[in-house]
């Protein structure tokens, strides 16, 4: 390493010039203000060498011979030496191995408190991965898992899911001792299992949120809280209802100040079991005003009455859908819309269901604007300003 004064450089804040070549031959060059700066810095990859290059030198002559035969090999076989030490480490474990079927039940008899629907999802698939080939958990390699995800006519976001929650069993396999790599990491979703194109997601046209809302107004005003919640707020239906003996969302987890509006989604009324904050909007607020059953009893049938009566088609997660399509449309904000929905930080259900753009921005504007015309109110508890 070599310190000069660059005369080219005088008139520069930076004049002391450091150059040095590392251990691919190649030149480098970096500037300080002082002599004694420029003759103080010592190069990160200078460093790393002398570092390396000691700890080798620390090795006895016949460890360093192995070291250098054993990379050699590995690169003529397209593998690296750290592969090979966790293969041997996950082959010679302690811990004795088990078959892929006794740790499938094994991780499901430890699973405690989620929901009902996610467990029968998630035993259907390692159940199957089990019958499809039965080995011994250490011996499952990327190829294994590749051929059960690409087995049979399924739809790419079928195979993204059993990926995922293969991905979830093999976490739990490392944790307890029984692999010492998840296999499912070398596997890239978009590259090895396709794209998953756009679902096509039903919402609510404005024009029948608005007959909704009106119609609940009108015939049945217990249920305004419900429908709020839902369409503007995007909460899940069993997280207002408390299906599956989760606690529902009450009028004690809406919030309000002079700072902030908000609902909050407790854990143990989360499908996620984490608890969220939303963001109540001014239309939400009056609608709220207006009080109603919250929980609400009978949601089904009282729900059901109202569609019929407004000529609205519902289906399953239409209110959560419409909450989220009118969001990305107007607010542009879909980290924000993530975490009021309880998304996990890498889902990319925004991407693939609500940026269709099928809402125009003039009927989002009218979204977040519609509240009840000429209505008092009419149950309690409700919402003081």
């Amino acid at each position: 390493m070599r310190v000069t004064y660059d005369k080219a450089k005088t008139d520069k804040p930076k004049p002391w010039r450091v150059s040095w070549q590392d251990i691919n031959k190649k030149q480098h060059r970096t500037y300080f203000a002082t002599k004694e700066e420029a003759e103080a810095y010592e190069p990160e990859s200078v460093v790393d060498a002398a570092k390396y290059g000691a700890d080798f030198a620390s090795l006895n002559q016949r460890d360093r011979q192995a070291a250098v035969l054993a990379i050699t090999e590995s690169h003529k076989h397209s593998f690296n030496l750290m592969e090979a030490v966790q293969f041997y480490i996950q082959h010679h474990s302690a811990r004795p191995d088990i078959l892929a079927s006794v740790a499938v039940e094994e991780m499901m008899r430890s699973r405690k408190g989620f929901a009902k629907s996610t467990e029968r999802t998630l035993r259907g698939t390692l159940e199957a991965f089990a019958y499809y080939e039965d080995l011994p958990l250490r011996q499952y390699t990327r190829d294994d898992i590749m051929e059960f995800c690409q087995a049979g006519e399924l739809s790419t976001s079928r195979r993204h899911g059993n990926l995922t929650r293969l991905g979830t069993f093999f976490n739990w396999a490392m944790r307890m001792g029984y692999v010492s790599a998840n296999p499912c990491k070398k596997i890239k979703k978009k590259a090895d299992l396709g794209v998953v194109p756009p679902r096509s997601i039903t919402f609510l046209k404005y024009d029948e949120v608005e007959r909704l809302m009106n119609t609940a107004l009108d015939t049945d005003p217990g249920m305004i809280p419900y429908l709020t919640l839902g369409i503007f707020c995007g909460i899940r239906p069993h997280e207002l209802s408390g299906a599956e003996g989760k606690q529902p969302v009450t009028w004690d987890d809406i919030l309000i100040d002079e700072d902030i509006a908000e609902v909050n989604v407790p854990s143990t009324s989360s499908k996620t079991r984490e608890p969220r904050q939303i963001e109540l909007n001014d239309n939400a607020l009056e609608w709220l005003k207006l009080g109603g059953d919250l929980p609400p009893k009978n949601i089904r049938n009282r729900r059901d009455a109202i569609a019929r009566k407004a000529d609205v088609k519902w289906s399953e997660d239409i209110m959560r859908h419409t909450f989220a399509s009118y969001h990305c449309r107007m607010f542009r904000s879909p980290e924000r819309l993530k975490l009021e929905m309880g998304h996990s930080e890498n889902s990319k259900t925004l991407e693939n269901h609500y940026r269709s753009g099928r809402c125009t921005l003039k009927d989002a504007r009218k979204f977040w604007t519609l509240v009840p015309s000429g209505a008092q109110n009419i149950i309690t508890p409700a919402l003081t300003a």
